[in-house]
């Protein structure tokens, strides 16, 4: 199957210099170059493309306009934004339509890097209809708790980053939208961060009140779907926070230590997907759900696809950092390459099963043993008793 990418930019030396660039993809990829919106939707009424990449500021559509048209009608497209500085009101209303944005000028080698990722991302989810659903998809809900918190904290008179980092930092629809926004271009350069904390800090309080409150960055899941999500929330925050515990008593680096907590926080952000997406339906397809099959197998036949694969293939298309997609993917699919050493994937198997020993495993996924036999190999079989202390003092606190 050849790989279709779309060009959109209403300057023509531009579009010039981006063929002659990528003139050695061409053997991989097939490329049109197109100078504005509505001849972008008139070839893509013809034939399907895996990618759009259009510029912001253009006259008529600009590329918000454009990438709300095709993310209607183009659904499983991947919607990106290559553009210089604009100004915030157009940003903001990007932010929803778009799953990248890259700012010029671009590294043409990060350029090829970007695309290719997205790529890849095609083939993980084989069910045509779950990949539309996800990649429509503009905001993972949050728990309506934790949503309306922040709200209140926000309409505040003067809001306490602080305390409003701290909610989004337990919430994973809430962290996993903030580091889409903060790992691509939409406030000026990217930062390759996993630390929802940092992100607010880095926003600021006052743009970040405008896209939440204005903007529509993130939004609130019903009560009744909150029933089902409300154990998987707990789960996944104290997997969180044992991954990051574990990585701490290994003395990890300061961004190891970040990706261990945004991985466990994360990594069954697939269910809060599926919630969303079959709304009302959700319930009845879970009770169809056959307990005497492995957990990905009743899931694909319900679904169309695993959790853990569908939420892959959302965290990838927003272009987080790969540490976290691939910790992610691993606790599914066993990486292509084994662990060599402490790493995301290891704390979290860990902090996982951890979880599920002290406080039962949940209805969401089965409990596997820890591979004690891969502890070994890497010379961490003997830190198991003071990974479970640190973890057991966590609850205590």
């Amino acid at each position: 199957m050849s790989n279709r990418i779309l060009f959109v930019d209403d300057e023509p030396m531009l579009l010039k210099g981006l063929e002659r660039s990528l003139r050695s993809m061409r053997n991989e990829w097939e490329m049109q170059f197109v100078a504005g919106g509505p001849e972008a939707l008139e070839i893509m009424s013809r034939a399907p493309f895996d990618v759009v990449i259009t510029d912001m500021r253009m006259p008529g559509m600009d590329g918000a306009q454009l990438l709300d048209q095709v993310r209607t009608h183009f659904s499983q497209t991947v919607r990106m934004v290559l553009s210089g500085q604009s100004d915030k009101d157009a940003v903001l209303r990007s932010i929803r339509p778009t799953h990248q944005y890259l700012s010029k000028p671009c590294d043409i080698e990060e350029l090829k890097q970007k695309l290719k990722r997205a790529l890849v991302l095609r083939d993980v989810l084989e069910s045509p209809e779950l990949k539309q659903r996800v990649s429509q998809l503009e905001t993972v809900p949050s728990l309506p708790l934790l949503y309306r918190k922040l709200r209140n904290e926000l309409e505040a008179a003067r809001p306490n980053l602080s305390e409003v980092a701290g909610i989004v930092s337990r919430d994973p629809g809430m962290t996993a939208k903030l580091l889409q926004l903060i790992n691509s271009a939409f406030l000026g350069a990217a930062s390759r961060l996993s630390c929802p904390r940092q992100a607010v800090s880095i926003i600021g309080v006052d743009d970040f009140c405008s896209m939440v409150l204005s903007g529509g960055l993130f939004s609130e899941l019903s009560d009744c779907l909150s029933t089902f999500i409300a154990p998987l929330w707990k789960h996944a925050l104290t997997s969180a926070r044992y991954a990051e515990a574990i990585a701490i008593c290994e003395q990890a680096s300061e961004e190891m230590v970040q990706n261990c907590f945004a991985v466990g926080l994360l990594h069954e952000i697939g269910w809060i997907v599926l919630a969303s997406t079959y709304g009302d339906q959700f319930g009845e397809m879970f009770a169809k759900l056959n307990r005497n099959l492995p957990a990905a197998q009743r899931e694909c036949e319900v679904f169309g696809g695993s959790h853990i694969l569908v939420g892959t293939y959302l965290l990838g298309l927003w272009g987080l950092p790969d540490a976290i997609v691939e910790a992610i993917a691993g606790y599914y699919l066993p990486p292509r390459v084994p662990p060599a050493g402490f790493c995301p994937l290891l704390a979290l198997q860990v902090a996982d099963q951890f979880d599920y020993r002290r406080h039962g495993p949940y209805c969401f996924s089965e409990c596997d043993m820890i591979d004690e036999d891969l502890l070994a190999r890497l010379g961490l079989l003997d830190r198991l008793p003071l990974w479970q202390k640190q973890c057991e003092a966590i609850d205590q606190q």
